[in-house]
C-alpha cells in the first residue's frame, strides 16, 4: 500500500495566509491636510489686469494673511495684509485687489498668498500662483506714489496718474481702514477724449490719525451714478 505524502503545515498555513492577504482590502493612501491658505483665482497660466482681484480661503491664526504681487527680478509691486471671514480653527474665505500700474507689454508676476508667524514674523503657510499681467490700461490708474507709500500728517500729498473717462472728471479720496472718508478732491484730466495726465494735490491735516489708509481713485457712472473703475493703492499715515 503506497504511502500518501505529507504536506508540512507549515506550508499549508503560509498558503492560507497568502490568501486571505490577496482577499483583504488595500490599505488607504495617506493625504496631506489641507494648505492653511489656498488661492482659488487667479490659477496659475491667467492673465489678469490691473486691479487684480483675488481671493481664496484660510485657516490662520485670527485669520490673518497676507497678499503681494511681485514683478519677475522679485521685486515687490504691491502688498495687502487682509483678513479672512474666520480662522484658529474655522476655514474661511477672503478676498482683495491689488492696484499695480499697467506694464507697457504683458509681464510675468507672482501673486503669493501666506501667513506671517505669530510666534516669530517669519513667512508661512506660502502659495503662490504664475499669472501674466495684461498691458491693458485700466480707465484710471496712479502712477505716483507707489503702493505702500507712507504720508505725514500736516503734509501736502503730491498724487499723479493717468486716466481715460467720461469728461475727463473723476474723484480721488483718502479713506481709512474702516472705509470712512477722511479727504476727498475732484481731479480733471489733461483729455476727455483720450487717456492723459493727471495731477492732484491732498493737503493732509496735522491731526490726521496715523494708521493705514487707501488712497482711491474712482469715477461715477454717467447712467445711474454708480461708482466705477476704482484704483484703490494702501499707503500708510505715520
Amino acid at each position: 500500500m503506497a504511502t500518501k505524502p505529507i504536506v508540512p503545515l507549515v506550508i499549508a498555513s503560509a498558503v492560507s495566509l497568502l490568501a486571505l492577504t490577496a482577499c483583504a482590502p488595500p490599505s488607504p493612501t495617506p493625504t496631506p491636510s489641507s494648505s492653511a491658505i489656498t488661492i482659488e483665482d487667479p490659477v496659475t497660466g491667467d492673465t489678469v489686469m490691473t486691479p487684480i482681484p483675488l481671493s481664496g480661503t484660510a485657516n490662520t491664526f485670527e485669520g490673518a494673511l497676507t497678499v503681494d504681487a511681485l514683478d519677475a527680478d522679485g521685486n515687490t509691486m504691491c502688498i495687502r495684509n487682509i483678513t479672512a471671514t474666520s480662522g484658529t480653527g474655522t476655514r474661511g474665505t477672503w478676498q482683495s485687489v491689488l492696484a499695480v500700474a499697467p506694464p507697457e507689454t504683458d509681464a510675468p508676476i507672482t501673486l503669493r498668498a501666506y501667513e506671517l508667524s505669530a510666534k516669530d514674523g517669519s513667512m508661512i503657510n506660502l502659495v503662490s500662483r504664475e499669472v501674466t499681467l495684461s498691458a491693458t490700461h485700466p480707465a484710471i490708474y496712479i502712477l505716483s506714489p507707489g503702493c505702500g507709500a507712507t504720508a505725514s500728517p500736516g503734509s501736502d500729498f503730491a498724487v499723479s496718474g493717468r486716466a481715460f473717462v467720461f469728461e475727463a472728471q473723476f474723484e480721488l479720496e483718502l479713506r481709512d481702514s474702516s472705509g470712512t472718508v477722511a479727504l476727498s478732491t475732484h481731479v480733471t484730466a489733461a483729455s476727455g477724449t483720450e487717456e492723459s495726465d493727471w495731477n492732484a494735490t491732498l493737503h493732509l491735516p496735522a491731526g490726521l490719525a496715523h494708521g493705514d489708509y487707501d488712497l482711491v481713485a474712482f469715477d461715477n457712472s454717467a447712467k445711474d451714478g454708480s461708482v466705477e473703475n476704482e484704483f484703490a493703492i494702501p499707503i500708510a499715515v505715520e
